[in-house]
């Protein structure tokens, strides 16, 4: 039997109040926000303010007292049902929760051939760290991991199968991080779906290592101004979702995480302030992009240059160095200082749609 001993621990440190992952003093990202940003699985994009700010909230805290509910049960054998009220900051109070039924209807469907190992068991991968729900192992040695959902499906986007795609990419990317982590092999994925009383386990599809070690590979940017930006050259993917922000700033949603899905005349002056702010980061992370291009690219044209070599064809891409030559030009600003009446024979007017200049800046 496979205890919890036996697992290698995270260093990771997972802060439950303001649900942030530490290594030292690098800030993770968790692969919730890397999913909905990259794979924009998981999105409410016709999510109203109300909806945003009270029914979601409200959400997240039914589904967490179903968590906390089923984590006592898995680690105390106590039945921890009743939650008391809570205040939120846009939400105002979220009730009081009774998840007796939800807990009930767990200790039905869990298969009693399975045994908890670990709840809330923390994993960690270059950038990114999670919690992993639960952890199930058997008497033949398998382990199983699961993660706890209370989505309403008939809203939730695709519905079961958008839900149980979303848990293929989650729990793959769990397994590929408990995998590597504790050296110990995932048997299955089990999506545990619970909702007022009623449930079902799913048995999740696992996604190949490949496609999650490139999700995985994502680069991540903590913003000043709050949450992450998120780029995968790859996946040519580049999104951010913000998760804490200015008090002046409106917290964004997950409809609001792709930079191509803003809509700026619709959006009110707050909104057009995390929109800037946005340009900003983008615009920055270009220019030294650009500027770090520049230097390799003096780099590899002197080694070419010092082996002999014109050409080279990588197959992914061709550089090829050009000789130093004289170019010729035509100075128009001395030719309209010595000539100017000729010079403004030649001017042609022409009409040019409106733009818009960004400048950050200097350090």
């Amino acid at each position: 039997m496979i205890t919890k001993a036996e697992l290698k621990q995270s260093a990771v440190v997972f802060d439950e109040a303001t649900h942030t992952y530490r290594r030292g003093d690098a800030e993770l990202s968790g692969i919730t926000g890397l999913i909905h940003a990259v794979l924009l699985l998981g999105v409410y994009p016709d999510a109203t303010d109300f909806v945003k700010k009270v029914q979601i909230p409200k959400a997240g805290y039914y589904g967490t007292c179903v968590h906390k509910a089923i984590q006592a049960w898995d680690e105390l054998g106590i039945e921890m049902v009743t939650f008391p009220e809570k205040e939120h900051p846009t939400a105002g109070i979220l009730p009081a929760q009774d998840v007796s039924a939800e807990l009930a209807c767990y200790r039905k469907v869990k298969p009693r051939k399975c045994f908890t190992i670990a709840s809330e068991f923390t994993v960690d991968y270059g950038n990114f760290a999670s919690q992993i729900d639960c952890i199930w192992g058997d008497e033949d040695g398998n382990i199983y991991l699961v993660d706890h959902k209370t989505n309403n499906l008939d809203y939730y986007p695709g519905g079961p199968e958008g839900l149980k795609e979303y848990l293929s990419w989650q729990l793959s990317c769990y397994a590929f991080m408990f995998e590597w982590q504790t050296s110990w092999k995932v048997k299955g994925l089990i999506g545990n779906w619970m909702r007022k009383g009623t449930g079902e386990l799913w048995r999740i599809e696992r996604k190949p290592d490949e496609q999650v070690q490139k999700l995985l590979s994502t680069e991540i940017h903590k913003q000043e101004w709050g949450g992450f930006t998120y780029f995968n050259p790859e996946m040519q993917v580049f999104a951010a979702k913000v998760e804490e922000v200015k008090p002046t700033m409106r917290v964004l949603s997950s409809s609001d995480m792709h930079a191509s899905e803003w809509l700026i005349p619709q959006a009110d002056a707050e909104q057009l302030l995390a929109v800037t702010n946005l340009i900003a980061d983008i615009k920055r992370q270009a220019d030294e992009a650009e500027a770090r291009c520049t230097a390799l690219k003096e780099k590899l044209k002197a080694a070419m240059e010092a082996a002999g070599v014109k050409s080279w064809d990588t197959g992914v891409f061709k550089a090829t160095v050009k000789a130093a030559s004289t170019r010729k030009s035509f100075d128009s600003k001395k030719f309209q200082a010595d000539h100017p009446d000729l010079y403004e024979q030649y001017i042609k007017e022409t009409e040019t749609k409106s733009s818009i200049l960004i400048t950050l800046p200097k350090k």
